[in-house]
């Protein structure tokens, strides 16, 4: 995937908005109602730009992994353990969780899920806990829906737009940039692909792994929902 390409910098930008701190208490208070405790060795998958490991960090020892080289370079800006992985075939641990936040798991292709789903199971303990944040259902992607980003500084103006358009399984979000600096103006297109799945087609790839699951309505954005994994 190549997703952001050389533009990785302007992701943190345009998701200004995103409380990623408010996000990881959450998490926090799952993982310990779940028994992971305070200074347990926890893993993000897909940790992108590493907005959680930071946060997360407060409570566990923490590194992650992600795809996109642009992205890792960015986290590890930051200080911040990021290692260039597939989840698709990435195995370590034993650890004690693993999280895969920000609907990323939506960029598998679903002949694609058994082998995440081993990988992770391979890659924590025994009583060991996974939380997955989906993407949107298929029953609430509505093809049309239109969205926009801004951010707004001196030296920098951004705006990202997209309509969300459906095809099949499949939701298509080709956002399209503008970078304003004093030198000038840079369109660019970023196309993604996220997969649409429900809760109960995921469950039933984590739980052929040889997870329970049990999903969490209630998630870090409306409408996404958590699936909650342990390894017996």
């Amino acid at each position: 995937m190549t997703l952001y390409g050389p533009h990785a910098g302007l992701y943190d930008l345009i998701y200004h908005w995103k409380d990623y701190a408010q996000e990881a208490e959450r998490v926090h208070s799952l993982l310990l109602d779940e028994g992971v405790v305070d200074g347990a060795h926890v893993v993000e998958a897909a940790c992108g730009t590493g907005q959680y490991l930071g946060p997360l960090g407060r409570w566990y020892s923490i590194w992650g992994y992600d795809l996109n080289e642009g992205m890792v370079a960015e986290a590890r800006g930051k200080g911040h353990d990021a290692r260039l992985a597939d989840m698709r075939a990435h195995r370590f641990g034993p650890v004690d969780a693993l999280v895969c936040l920000f609907s990323s798991i939506g960029y598998i292709a679903p002949e694609d899920l058994p082998a995440v789903a081993s990988c992770w199971f391979e890659s924590v303990r025994e009583g060991g806990v996974v939380l997955v944040e989906p993407w949107i259902a298929p029953e609430t992607a509505v093809s049309g829906h239109m969205a926009t980003h801004t951010y707004d500084s001196e030296e920098l103006k951004l705006v990202r737009a997209a309509v969300h358009l459906r095809e099949g399984r499949v939701s298509v979000l080709d956002f399209h940039w503008l970078v304003l600096r004093p030198e000038g103006v840079e369109h660019f297109l970023d196309p993604h692909r996220l997969h649409l799945t429900t809760h109960e087609e995921l469950a039933a790839v984590f739980t052929d792994a040889g997870f329970s699951v049990r999903v969490e309505q209630d998630g870090l954005m409306p409408g996404r929902g958590l699936l909650v994994l342990r390894r017996p």
